[in-house]
């Protein structure tokens, strides 16, 4: 990737010498709700070995809607309650929290955790120093996204965090150039970490049995989106796409698979354009993997990213994608050979790649080939191994 170093395991090289019993490492988010981040944390505790890491979940606002998968992983969930508003006491009752579960690993995910998180495992080293030999908690901070770049205030908050934290993990290129660019991380602090996906369940279908779940029509081309229905996924734009689109076909149906605040505004959006049935508001749901076959075409719209988990997972089911410009995606796809990228808040040219998608030759092979390109760098297997790795260097040193 350009030349960024990654984690990843290592065939030729010698095994890492392990710890010599199982690790207790604490998750610590704000809460399991839908999102990638939240999935990606939930398939890293489902494939880390438990022989060497015994995971614990800590919340800051609420379990989350994803919670319920935990009791499956036979994962422990605590929440710790954040004040509204800057919680200074949280991380005085964090560090304790950490010191009475035995805590020797704190993973970090999204910047109010890691703030809270990292002064939490700093005041538990310090209480923890008469007993050198069984050390206090190091962090590792997973750099999901961004992370508002352009915000001065939480610029600051990113670093005085990162002083605190043994590896900054980036989930892209791109977020590893704002960590080192922007926020100033120490290089030595970052390694690059890509997002993985099961591609045995996130693998090509069959059309016709999707559509039939979905409900969707048998035939027409059909173009499917699965993101939150938030801001930053401009569904907007995607929705007046989808208009010009069915200008020139009139057979294209348009699924989004996903729900948040603005679906009523979307809906009365659609309504305006005329869309009417031509698009199916599927909202969240649990089988993404047996839907994904029913779409010829996989669009997203985002005005910003990390790096996406959806289109990956898209590629992964052999969907030829069309996305924006922006964040991770372009570390993603192939332009012009597993999909095409369009600038953000453009219609215009986002409706011009759907169009020029739907009358390729070869739609099905730009999708087998966007596959093949998963299955290379974007394995759950591979991620989980190299946060392992990652997880017994800090620990070592």
């Amino acid at each position: 990737m350009n030349g960024v170093p990654e984690v990843q395991p290592s065939p030729g090289a010698a095994p890492r010498a392990r710890l010599d019993r199982p690790v207790k490492v604490a998750h610590v988010v704000l809460a399991l709700n839908v999102g990638g981040l939240e999935r990606v944390v939930l398939r890293l505790l489902e494939r880390m070995e438990r022989g060497r890491f015994v995971p614990v979940v800590c919340a800051l606002q609420e379990p989350g809607a994803l919670a319920d998968e935990l009791a499956r992983l036979d994962v422990p969930l605590v929440v710790v309650a954040r004040k509204p508003g800057l919680d200074p006491g949280l991380s005085v009752r964090l560090a304790a929290w950490l010191r009475r579960e035995g805590v020797r690993l704190v993973h970090t995910h999204n910047p109010g955790p890691h703030l809270y998180g990292a002064l939490a495992a700093a005041l538990a080293r310090a209480a923890s120093l008469p007993a050198r030999d069984a050390g206090g908690p190091r962090v590792v901070h997973t750099k999901h996204g961004r992370n508002y770049p352009t915000d001065k205030r939480k610029v600051l908050v990113n670093r005085v965090a990162t002083a605190l934290t043994d590896r900054v993990v980036a989930v892209s290129d791109d977020a590893r150039a704002v960590a080192l660019d922007v926020e100033r991380v120490d290089p030595a602090k970052v390694v690059t970490i890509l997002n993985g996906v099961d591609t045995e369940v996130f693998r090509p279908g069959d059309a016709g049995a999707a559509r039939a779940r979905l409900g969707v029509p048998a035939a027409g081309y059909h173009v499917g989106c699965v993101a939150r229905l938030s801001p930053e996924k401009d569904h907007a734009t995607l929705l007046a796409a989808f208009a010009r689109l069915r200008e020139v076909r009139p057979d294209a149906h348009m699924t989004l698979i996903g729900d948040g605040q603005l679906r009523p505004a979307l809906e009365q959006q659609a309504s305006r354009l005329g869309l009417g049935g031509a698009v199916t508001f599927a909202g969240t749901r649990g089988d993404v993997a047996e839907l994904l076959p029913a779409f010829d075409v996989f669009a997203l719209a985002s005005l910003t990213e990390g790096i996406s988990l959806t289109l990956i997972e898209a590629a992964a089911a052999g969907l030829p994608i069309v996305a924006t410009r922006v964040g991770g995606n372009p570390e993603i796809l192939r332009e012009g050979e597993t999909g095409l990228l369009v600038s953000p808040g453009a219609p215009e040219t986002l409706a011009a790649a759907l169009e020029a998608v739907a009358v390729r030759d070869d739609r099905a092979e730009m999708g087998l080939r966007g596959r093949a390109r998963v299955v290379e760098r974007f394995g759950i297997e591979r991620m989980a191994r190299a946060y392992e790795d990652l997880y017994d260097e800090v620990l070592g040193g």
